[in-house]
């Protein structure tokens, strides 16, 4: 029991941080369908809701301590610069796309927080996308028939 409550755990805390590596996590461990679909997708939520409501609270302290300042634009880098015009393009649909696969939970979260004031739709959106990335990576592996054994 102790030992399935730390699959858990361990599931949940990694999909709070970087969504895709608890998806591997959960499968590596060879949690079931059911248990690595509530684990994962409620372990990504755990990390939106925790570092939406964090990050408001970082930038109200900051704000506190040095108030706002006229923005200065840098350059971007040539690698970059795809990614922002997807994100720019896209908006929160974007980043809530590319949050589970190439961005962590947190600077997901944060990005999609600086483009929309609806938590709620934050909240929403990413879980939907958490779930459907869910299901894909599963489907994936579960179509492929791939053995973590075989890699050894």
């Amino acid at each position: 029991m102790k030992e399935l409550l730390a699959k858990y755990i361990a599931v949940i805390l990694t999909s709070a941080v970087k969504y895709l590596f608890g998806v591997f996590t959960a499968i590596g461990t060879q949690l079931n369908f059911i248990e690595t679909l509530l684990c994962t997708v409620g372990g990504g939520m755990l990390g939106v809701v925790v570092y939406l409501y964090l990050w408001d609270g970082i930038l109200f302290l900051y704000h506190k301590i040095r108030p706002p300042q006229p923005k200065v634009h840098k350059p971007v880098g040539k690698n970059r610069r795809k990614l922002l015009k997807f994100i720019i393009k896209y908006e929160i649909l974007g980043i809530v796309i590319l949050t589970p696969v190439l961005l962590s939970v947190p600077v997901g979260t944060i990005l999609a927080a600086s483009f929309e004031e609806n938590k709620w739709k934050i909240k929403r959106y990413m879980f939907f996308s958490f779930l459907a990335w869910t299901l894909l990576s599963y489907g994936l592996y579960k179509l492929l028939d791939f053995k973590l054994t075989d890699l050894f």
